[in-house]
């Protein structure tokens, strides 16, 4: 009975991944494929690969687009980490006055619509010289990311042990040496799961990049809109823009998987 479970269980999950890997598969044969062939009914399995996609990308300056998405999103990320973590575990651990309604403005920041925040970042941006800057745009990314990153990681601090760091002030650990040596360790898997979420965000935004970072600091979800054109929609090389945009998220994904499990699973088991 339960090999038989086991058996169905896997036919299941081996389903439901073909289902979900299926449309990357497909995107990729576009990358490669000749335009006539695109849409054939029925579909064209076997056909010659074709580099012009590639070449029309290349030429356009969307691996430029790509370079400053990761400059825009990996420093507005470090960023996040450096600010929040410290902010995260002052929530958890200090008595502060009020502190439920600052969580609570905290959090509000990043419930609202991205709309109603980017035209006064352009107002205030245009007067104080930073738009189309990566300065400016990496600071509006740090706004909005960072109060979710610490309404997150303030989560994580509460589950910590607070009996391990009494017994490190025991030893004489000053507060900055607990936070270094015993939470930070500890706090791993859910900064780096948290971490990986705010990256994400930043790679995918599209309203504030448009707004405030212009030609000069014009990320890759901005630049494909340019694969839309008059004589039509440029599939093969969106495909391959499509593909270009997964690679980083896909690498990183799999490189801290470990930590992103056990960070997602913190605290999911009380005993």
């Amino acid at each position: 009975m339960r090999s038989s479970r086991a058996a169905l269980f896997t036919v299941v999950a081996v389903a439901w991944a073909a289902l979900a890997i299926f449309p990357v598969l497909w995107m990729a044969t576009m990358t490669v494929k000749p335009e006539a062939l695109m849409f054939a009914r029925p579909p064209v399995w076997s056909f010659s690969p074709t580099v012009e996609h590639f070449r029309y990308v290349v030429a356009e300056g969307f691996g430029w687009s790509l370079v400053r998405s990761l400059v825009v999103a990996g420093l507005s990320t470090v960023l996040i980490v450096v600010i929040g973590t410290p902010a995260a575990y002052a929530f958890a651990r200090f008595s502060i006055r009020r502190r439920d309604d600052l969580l609570l403005f905290v959090l509000a920041t990043r419930l609202a619509p991205p709309v109603a925040l980017v035209i006064p970042f352009y107002l205030i941006y245009a007067r104080v010289g930073l738009l189309d800057t990566y300065a400016g745009l990496i600071l509006a990314y740090l706004t909005f990311n960072l109060s979710f990153y610490v309404w997150v990681l303030w989560s994580f601090c509460r589950d910590l042990p607070v009996e391990l760091e009494e017994a490190a002030r025991a030893d004489g650990y000053s507060r900055a040496r607990v936070l270094l040596h015993v939470v930070l360790p500890l706090l791993r898997p859910g900064i780096i799961a948290t971490s990986v979420l705010c990256f994400i965000f930043a790679w995918n935004e599209f309203l504030f990049a448009f707004m405030l970072g212009g030609k000069a600091v014009e990320t890759l979800p901005v630049a494909v809109p340019k694969l839309i054109t008059s004589q039509g929609v440029k599939w093969g090389e969106l495909a391959v823009v499509a593909i270009a945009s997964l690679i980083p998220i896909l690498a990183a994904v799999f490189v801290l998987q470990r930590h992103i499990v056990r960070g997602l699973t913190m605290g999911a088991v009380k005993g």
